[in-house]
Order: structure tokens, then C-alpha cells, then sequence
């Protein structure tokens, strides 16, 4: 690859670095809603809201009171800017290196949404644990009303029990994900490399 097509890619991959920031200053403005009517909040709301949006239409990334779409649009810029990041370095431009950079942008985009859920359960698992009774709330009731479904049909897959409890099934959830995410990854990573080593 010429010096000329490397720069293209260097220049791309800030580029791209310079708008996933501005993306995620956005996103942390509209948790101060005085902040988003600024002038400055309005501008970053022209820039960033069309591409942000496109993700908020996706509706399996919205899971009760939880939006993962903010968090997957971040993921994806930043995958793309890594790719053009490796492209500029390595110069290899190959159908193979690109399916399987995309792999792994897939995949850590599941991942991490994974990672997230696990550490939720693990989180409302020892607040449950420490407290003489289930500590609840507005938020905490929230949480449950949101993950419960999803806890209940992952725990039900390894054990049938009717009079399981919700403590049990928060563990057995987190357990049964962390097991999932270690075969998942392994075997996503033995094909991202078996992509990348394609000669075409």
C-alpha cells in the first residue's frame, strides 16, 4: 500500500476518532437536559443525533428501561476507526482481513452487552444477598422488572425447578453467561483468525 492510500486511512481513522468523542460527549449531555439546549449541545445534536438514531430503531437494543443503543452506535465507530487504524499500519487489504475485522465488531458489540448484563445480575445478586431482605426501590424495581424475564428463561434452561428462587436464578443466569461468553469468544476468535489468514 503507498504512502498516499496510508494517509487516507490515517486521516479517516481520526476523523472518525473525532466524531465517536463527539458522539459520546452527546450522549453524556442528554443525562443533563440543561446542558442539551446549549448552543453547543444543540450543535453536537445536528451532528450526532442522525447517527445515533439509527441504532435507537433497532428495538431488541432497548431491554425494558435499558437503551444499548448509544452504546452499540460508540462500538461501531470505534470499530471502524480501528479498522482504518490497521489498515494504515499494515497495509493489508484483503477481502479476508476485513470479514474478519467485522467478526470481531460484531462480536464485541454482543460481548460487551453481555459483559454489562452479567455484571447487572451480579450487582442486584449481592444486593440481594447482603440484605436481610430483597432490597428494593424505584430503581432496583425497575432493574427487576426489566431483567426478570430474561433471568427466568436462562436459569429455567439448566434447571427446571417451579419454586426456583430469584436470587438462584440471578447466579445461575450470571454463571450460565459467563460460560457462554468464554466458549463464544474462543471459537469467535479461532475464525476471525481463520478469515484473516485467507489468502484473497
Amino acid at each position: 500500500m503507498n504512502s498516499v492510500v496510508s494517509t487516507i486511512f490515517r486521516v479517516l481513522s481520526a476523523l472518525v476518532s473525532i466524531y465517536t468523542l463527539l458522539c459520546f460527549i452527546r450522549i453524556i449531555l442528554t443525562w443533563i437536559p440543561g446542558l442539551s439546549y446549549t448552543k453547543f449541545g444543540q450543535f453536537l445534536a445536528k451532528v450526532c443525533d442522525p447517527y445515533l438514531n439509527l441504532f435507537r430503531k433497532i428495538r431488541w437494543l432497548i431491554i425494558g428501561s435499558f437503551d444499548f443503543s448509544p452504546a452499540v452506535g460508540l462500538c461501531i465507530l470505534g470499530a471502524v476507526s480501528t479498522l482504518f487504524a490497521n489498515f494504515s499500519h499494515t497495509g493489508k487489504f484483503s477481502l479476508g482481513s476485513v470479514l474478519s475485522m467485522v467478526l470481531s465488531l460484531v462480536w464485541s458489540i454482543f460481548s460487551s452487552l453481555i459483559v454489562f448484563f452479567i455484571i447487572l445480575l451480579l450487582i442486584r445478586w449481592i444486593m440481594i444477598l447482603v440484605s436481610k431482605k430483597n432490597y428494593s426501590g424505584p430503581i432496583f424495581d425497575q432493574i427487576d422488572r426489566s431483567i426478570s424475564p430474561f433471568v427466568y428463561k436462562i436459569a429455567s434452561t439448566f434447571n427446571k425447578s417451579q419454586n426456583m428462587s430469584y436470587k438462584t436464578a440471578l447466579i445461575l443466569s450470571a454463571v450460565i453467561l459467563v460460560l457462554i461468553l468464554i466458549a463464544s469468544s474462543l471459537i469467535i476468535n479461532f475464525l476471525a483468525s481463520l478469515l484473516a489468514s485467507l489468502p484473497f
